[in-house]
């Protein structure tokens, strides 16, 4: 009898815990899809703002490339490059995250399904942090190449940045080759990792996302 009473009890404290950590998965799901509405918004925003920086670089590098420097030419350079030549730091909401690691990991998200994306995502996230940092990178040379370019003396001095808004008729501060074609050729090569790594690792993420939302939706 005692035996038997020992066992139950057992049996009901499992149980309970059973029922406790069932609870706390739900709980984190509904943390994880209040993430992921923030996320989608995030994601949407970025892209639509690489896919204009991205157009906005490409025109640049085609004005140096086209090698007419005449004043409407320098003007738009001016512009392109002080609204376009600018770092991409998207951060997407990792507060879910934090709680299902800090709780012991992936252990309390019992349906594989959910779990393996739960993980995939995550890992794309991981990759979009590195393209930005490559990204960032060829930024910050590209951005110490213009300085011997463009003179910020020109730009107006306005509420947040102006763009095409001018003290006076703004002059580069060299027009030789070598250096306007090297400022281009860096500029160029990061306006393609925009468009041929992270955009299409955005889209990918984007895709990652409602397919989550959807199959948590679905198991829970």
């Amino acid at each position: 009898m005692l035996f038997l009473a020992v066992f139950c009890g057992f049996l009901a404290e499992y149980q309970l815990e059973h029922m406790i950590e069932h609870q706390r998965e739900k709980q984190f799901m509904k943390s994880m899809l209040e993430d992921l509405e923030k996320d989608k918004t995030l994601l949407e925003t970025e892209l639509g703002r690489v896919i204009q920086q991205y157009k906005g670089l490409d025109s640049l590098t085609e004005i140096i490339y086209g090698g007419d420097l005449s004043q409407p030419y320098v003007d738009k350079m001016y512009e392109l490059q002080r609204r376009f030549l600018r770092p991409i730091n998207v951060r997407l909401i990792n507060r879910t995250e934090l709680q299902l690691k800090n709780a012991g990991g992936m252990r309390l998200v019992r349906n594989r399904g959910v779990a393996d994306s739960i993980i995939k995502y995550w890992s794309v996230t991981e990759l979009l942090y590195e393209h930005q940092d490559n990204i960032n990178g060829h930024r910050i040379k590209a951005k110490d190449g213009s300085f011997a370019i463009f003179n910020n003396k020109y730009y107006k001095d306005t509420e947040g940045f102006s763009y095409g808004v001018f003290n006076e008729v703004p002059k580069l501060m060299t027009q030789e080759n070598q250096v306007l074609t090297e400022f281009a050729n860096r500029v160029s090569h990061m306006s393609r990792l925009l468009e041929f790594n992270y955009r299409r690792q955005l889209e990918e993420q984007s895709n990652n996302l409602n397919n989550l939302i959807q199959t948590i939706k679905k198991a829970y």
